[in-house]
């Protein structure tokens, strides 16, 4: 599934025409048809993707920091184009929630792990990551390196260094 979901967030990007860094997935979001606002989710929920009557909303925790919530969009930005025809999560004309909590982030669930590897591979594509590597002549070794290679992506070095990791760059 992790070649199928790399396949498909390069054809957004492709498709979009996206090839500046940061990854703008607010902007993929809307274009792919869905609304995106801030929700007071609580402490424990960082997002939610609602469906409703075919139309899909997603929103996230605005009291976490920034790179949370552009993973968090991600994330279910991912669901969205993964799991919309799915029985049980998508049913036209229904109205159906599904939340992005502390559990997600553990990617116990098959959904939750696909979601993640969606939201890591848009934000982090493996061709930019190498590309960024290259340029600025990083050692992945080096924890500022990593620190380096985030920012310029605009996402956590927990989750740089998870997509490295996955990508065999070490």
């Amino acid at each position: 599934m992790s070649k199928k979901i790399e396949r498909i967030t390069n054809n957004i990007l492709e498709e979009l025409n996206i090839t500046k860094l940061p990854i703008p997935v607010d902007e993929i979001a809307k274009k792919r048809g869905l609304d995106i606002r801030a929700y007071d989710l609580g402490e424990n929920v960082s997002g939610v993707l609602v469906m409703e009557s075919g139309k899909g909303t997603i929103g996230f925790n605005p009291t976490e920091s920034k790179v949370r919530q552009r993973f968090t969009i991600a994330h279910e930005l991912g669901h969205y184009e993964l799991h919309k025809q799915d029985n049980g999560f998508f049913i036209d004309k229904e109205f159906k929630m599904l939340f992005r909590d502390h559990n997600s982030s553990t990617g116990e669930h098959k959904k939750e792990q696909e979601a993640n590897a969606f939201a890591a591979a848009l934000l982090m594509p493996e061709k930019f990551v190498v590309k960024e590597i290259k340029n600025h002549n990083l050692d992945l070794s080096d924890e500022d390196s990593l620190k380096e290679l985030a920012k310029l992506f605009n996402v956590s070095v927990p989750a740089m260094t998870y997509r490295v990791t996955n990508l065999n760059l070490f």
